[in-house]
């Protein structure tokens, strides 16, 4: 996945609007399903349980339809990952998916760097290169800056490390198939 830029401005006023619009689809529905829920099946219920004495609960209908109403956004917004308007939203979303696989296996990746050979080996700076770049960009996004300090760290060490050894990549140079050769 190549890495393009993103307007920081447009990517998070999108965001804000999908999120409040998820969350009101989500209370809606919810409270549509446990209706509707509760009108078909709940009137077969007595009134007062006779073993406790308590009027009994519309809970599960309740939770029933709080999981319909994620089902159904979930559906929605599967939908609608593709349209123009998602475009900068879906990508972070896949950005941050590469980036829980390379954190699973940072350990083997970083390894490799530090046991590096020959040129074949190369593609442990290709991934560590795009994760922490990637990672950089995803950060200023979401407006995360606390950790940027510690990334900007590890960046130069990498940059020192290739520059020792001679190594030049880029970004672009990066294919998730790479990631195989480090579980």
């Amino acid at each position: 996945m190549h890495l393009i830029d993103i307007n920081k401005t447009l990517y998070r006023k999108r965001l804000n609007i999908v999120i409040f619009i998820s969350i009101f689809c989500l209370t809606v529905l919810s409270i549509s399903f446990g209706a509707i829920l509760i009108e078909l099946f709940g009137y077969t219920l007595p009134d007062i349980d006779p073993t406790t004495g308590e009027k009994p609960s519309n809970f599960r209908f309740n939770f029933v339809g709080v999981i319909l109403a994620l089902l159904t956004c979930i559906s929605i917004l599967q939908q609608f990952k593709n349209h123009p308007y998602c475009f900068e939203i879906h990508y972070v979303m896949r950005l941050k998916q590469i980036h829980n696989i390379i954190y699973r296996r940072l350990n083997n990746i970083k390894k490799s760097t530090q046991a590096f050979e020959s040129n074949e080996d190369i593609n442990a700076f290709i991934v560590l290169n795009y994760y922490y770049t990637s990672l950089k960009q995803v950060y200023l996004l979401d407006n995360n800056t606390l950790t940027l300090s510690s990334l900007e760290k590890d960046m130069q060490a990498l940059q020192q490390r290739m520059t020792a050894l001679d190594i030049k990549v880029n970004t672009d140079q990066f294919e998730r198939a790479m990631l195989i050769d480090y579980r």
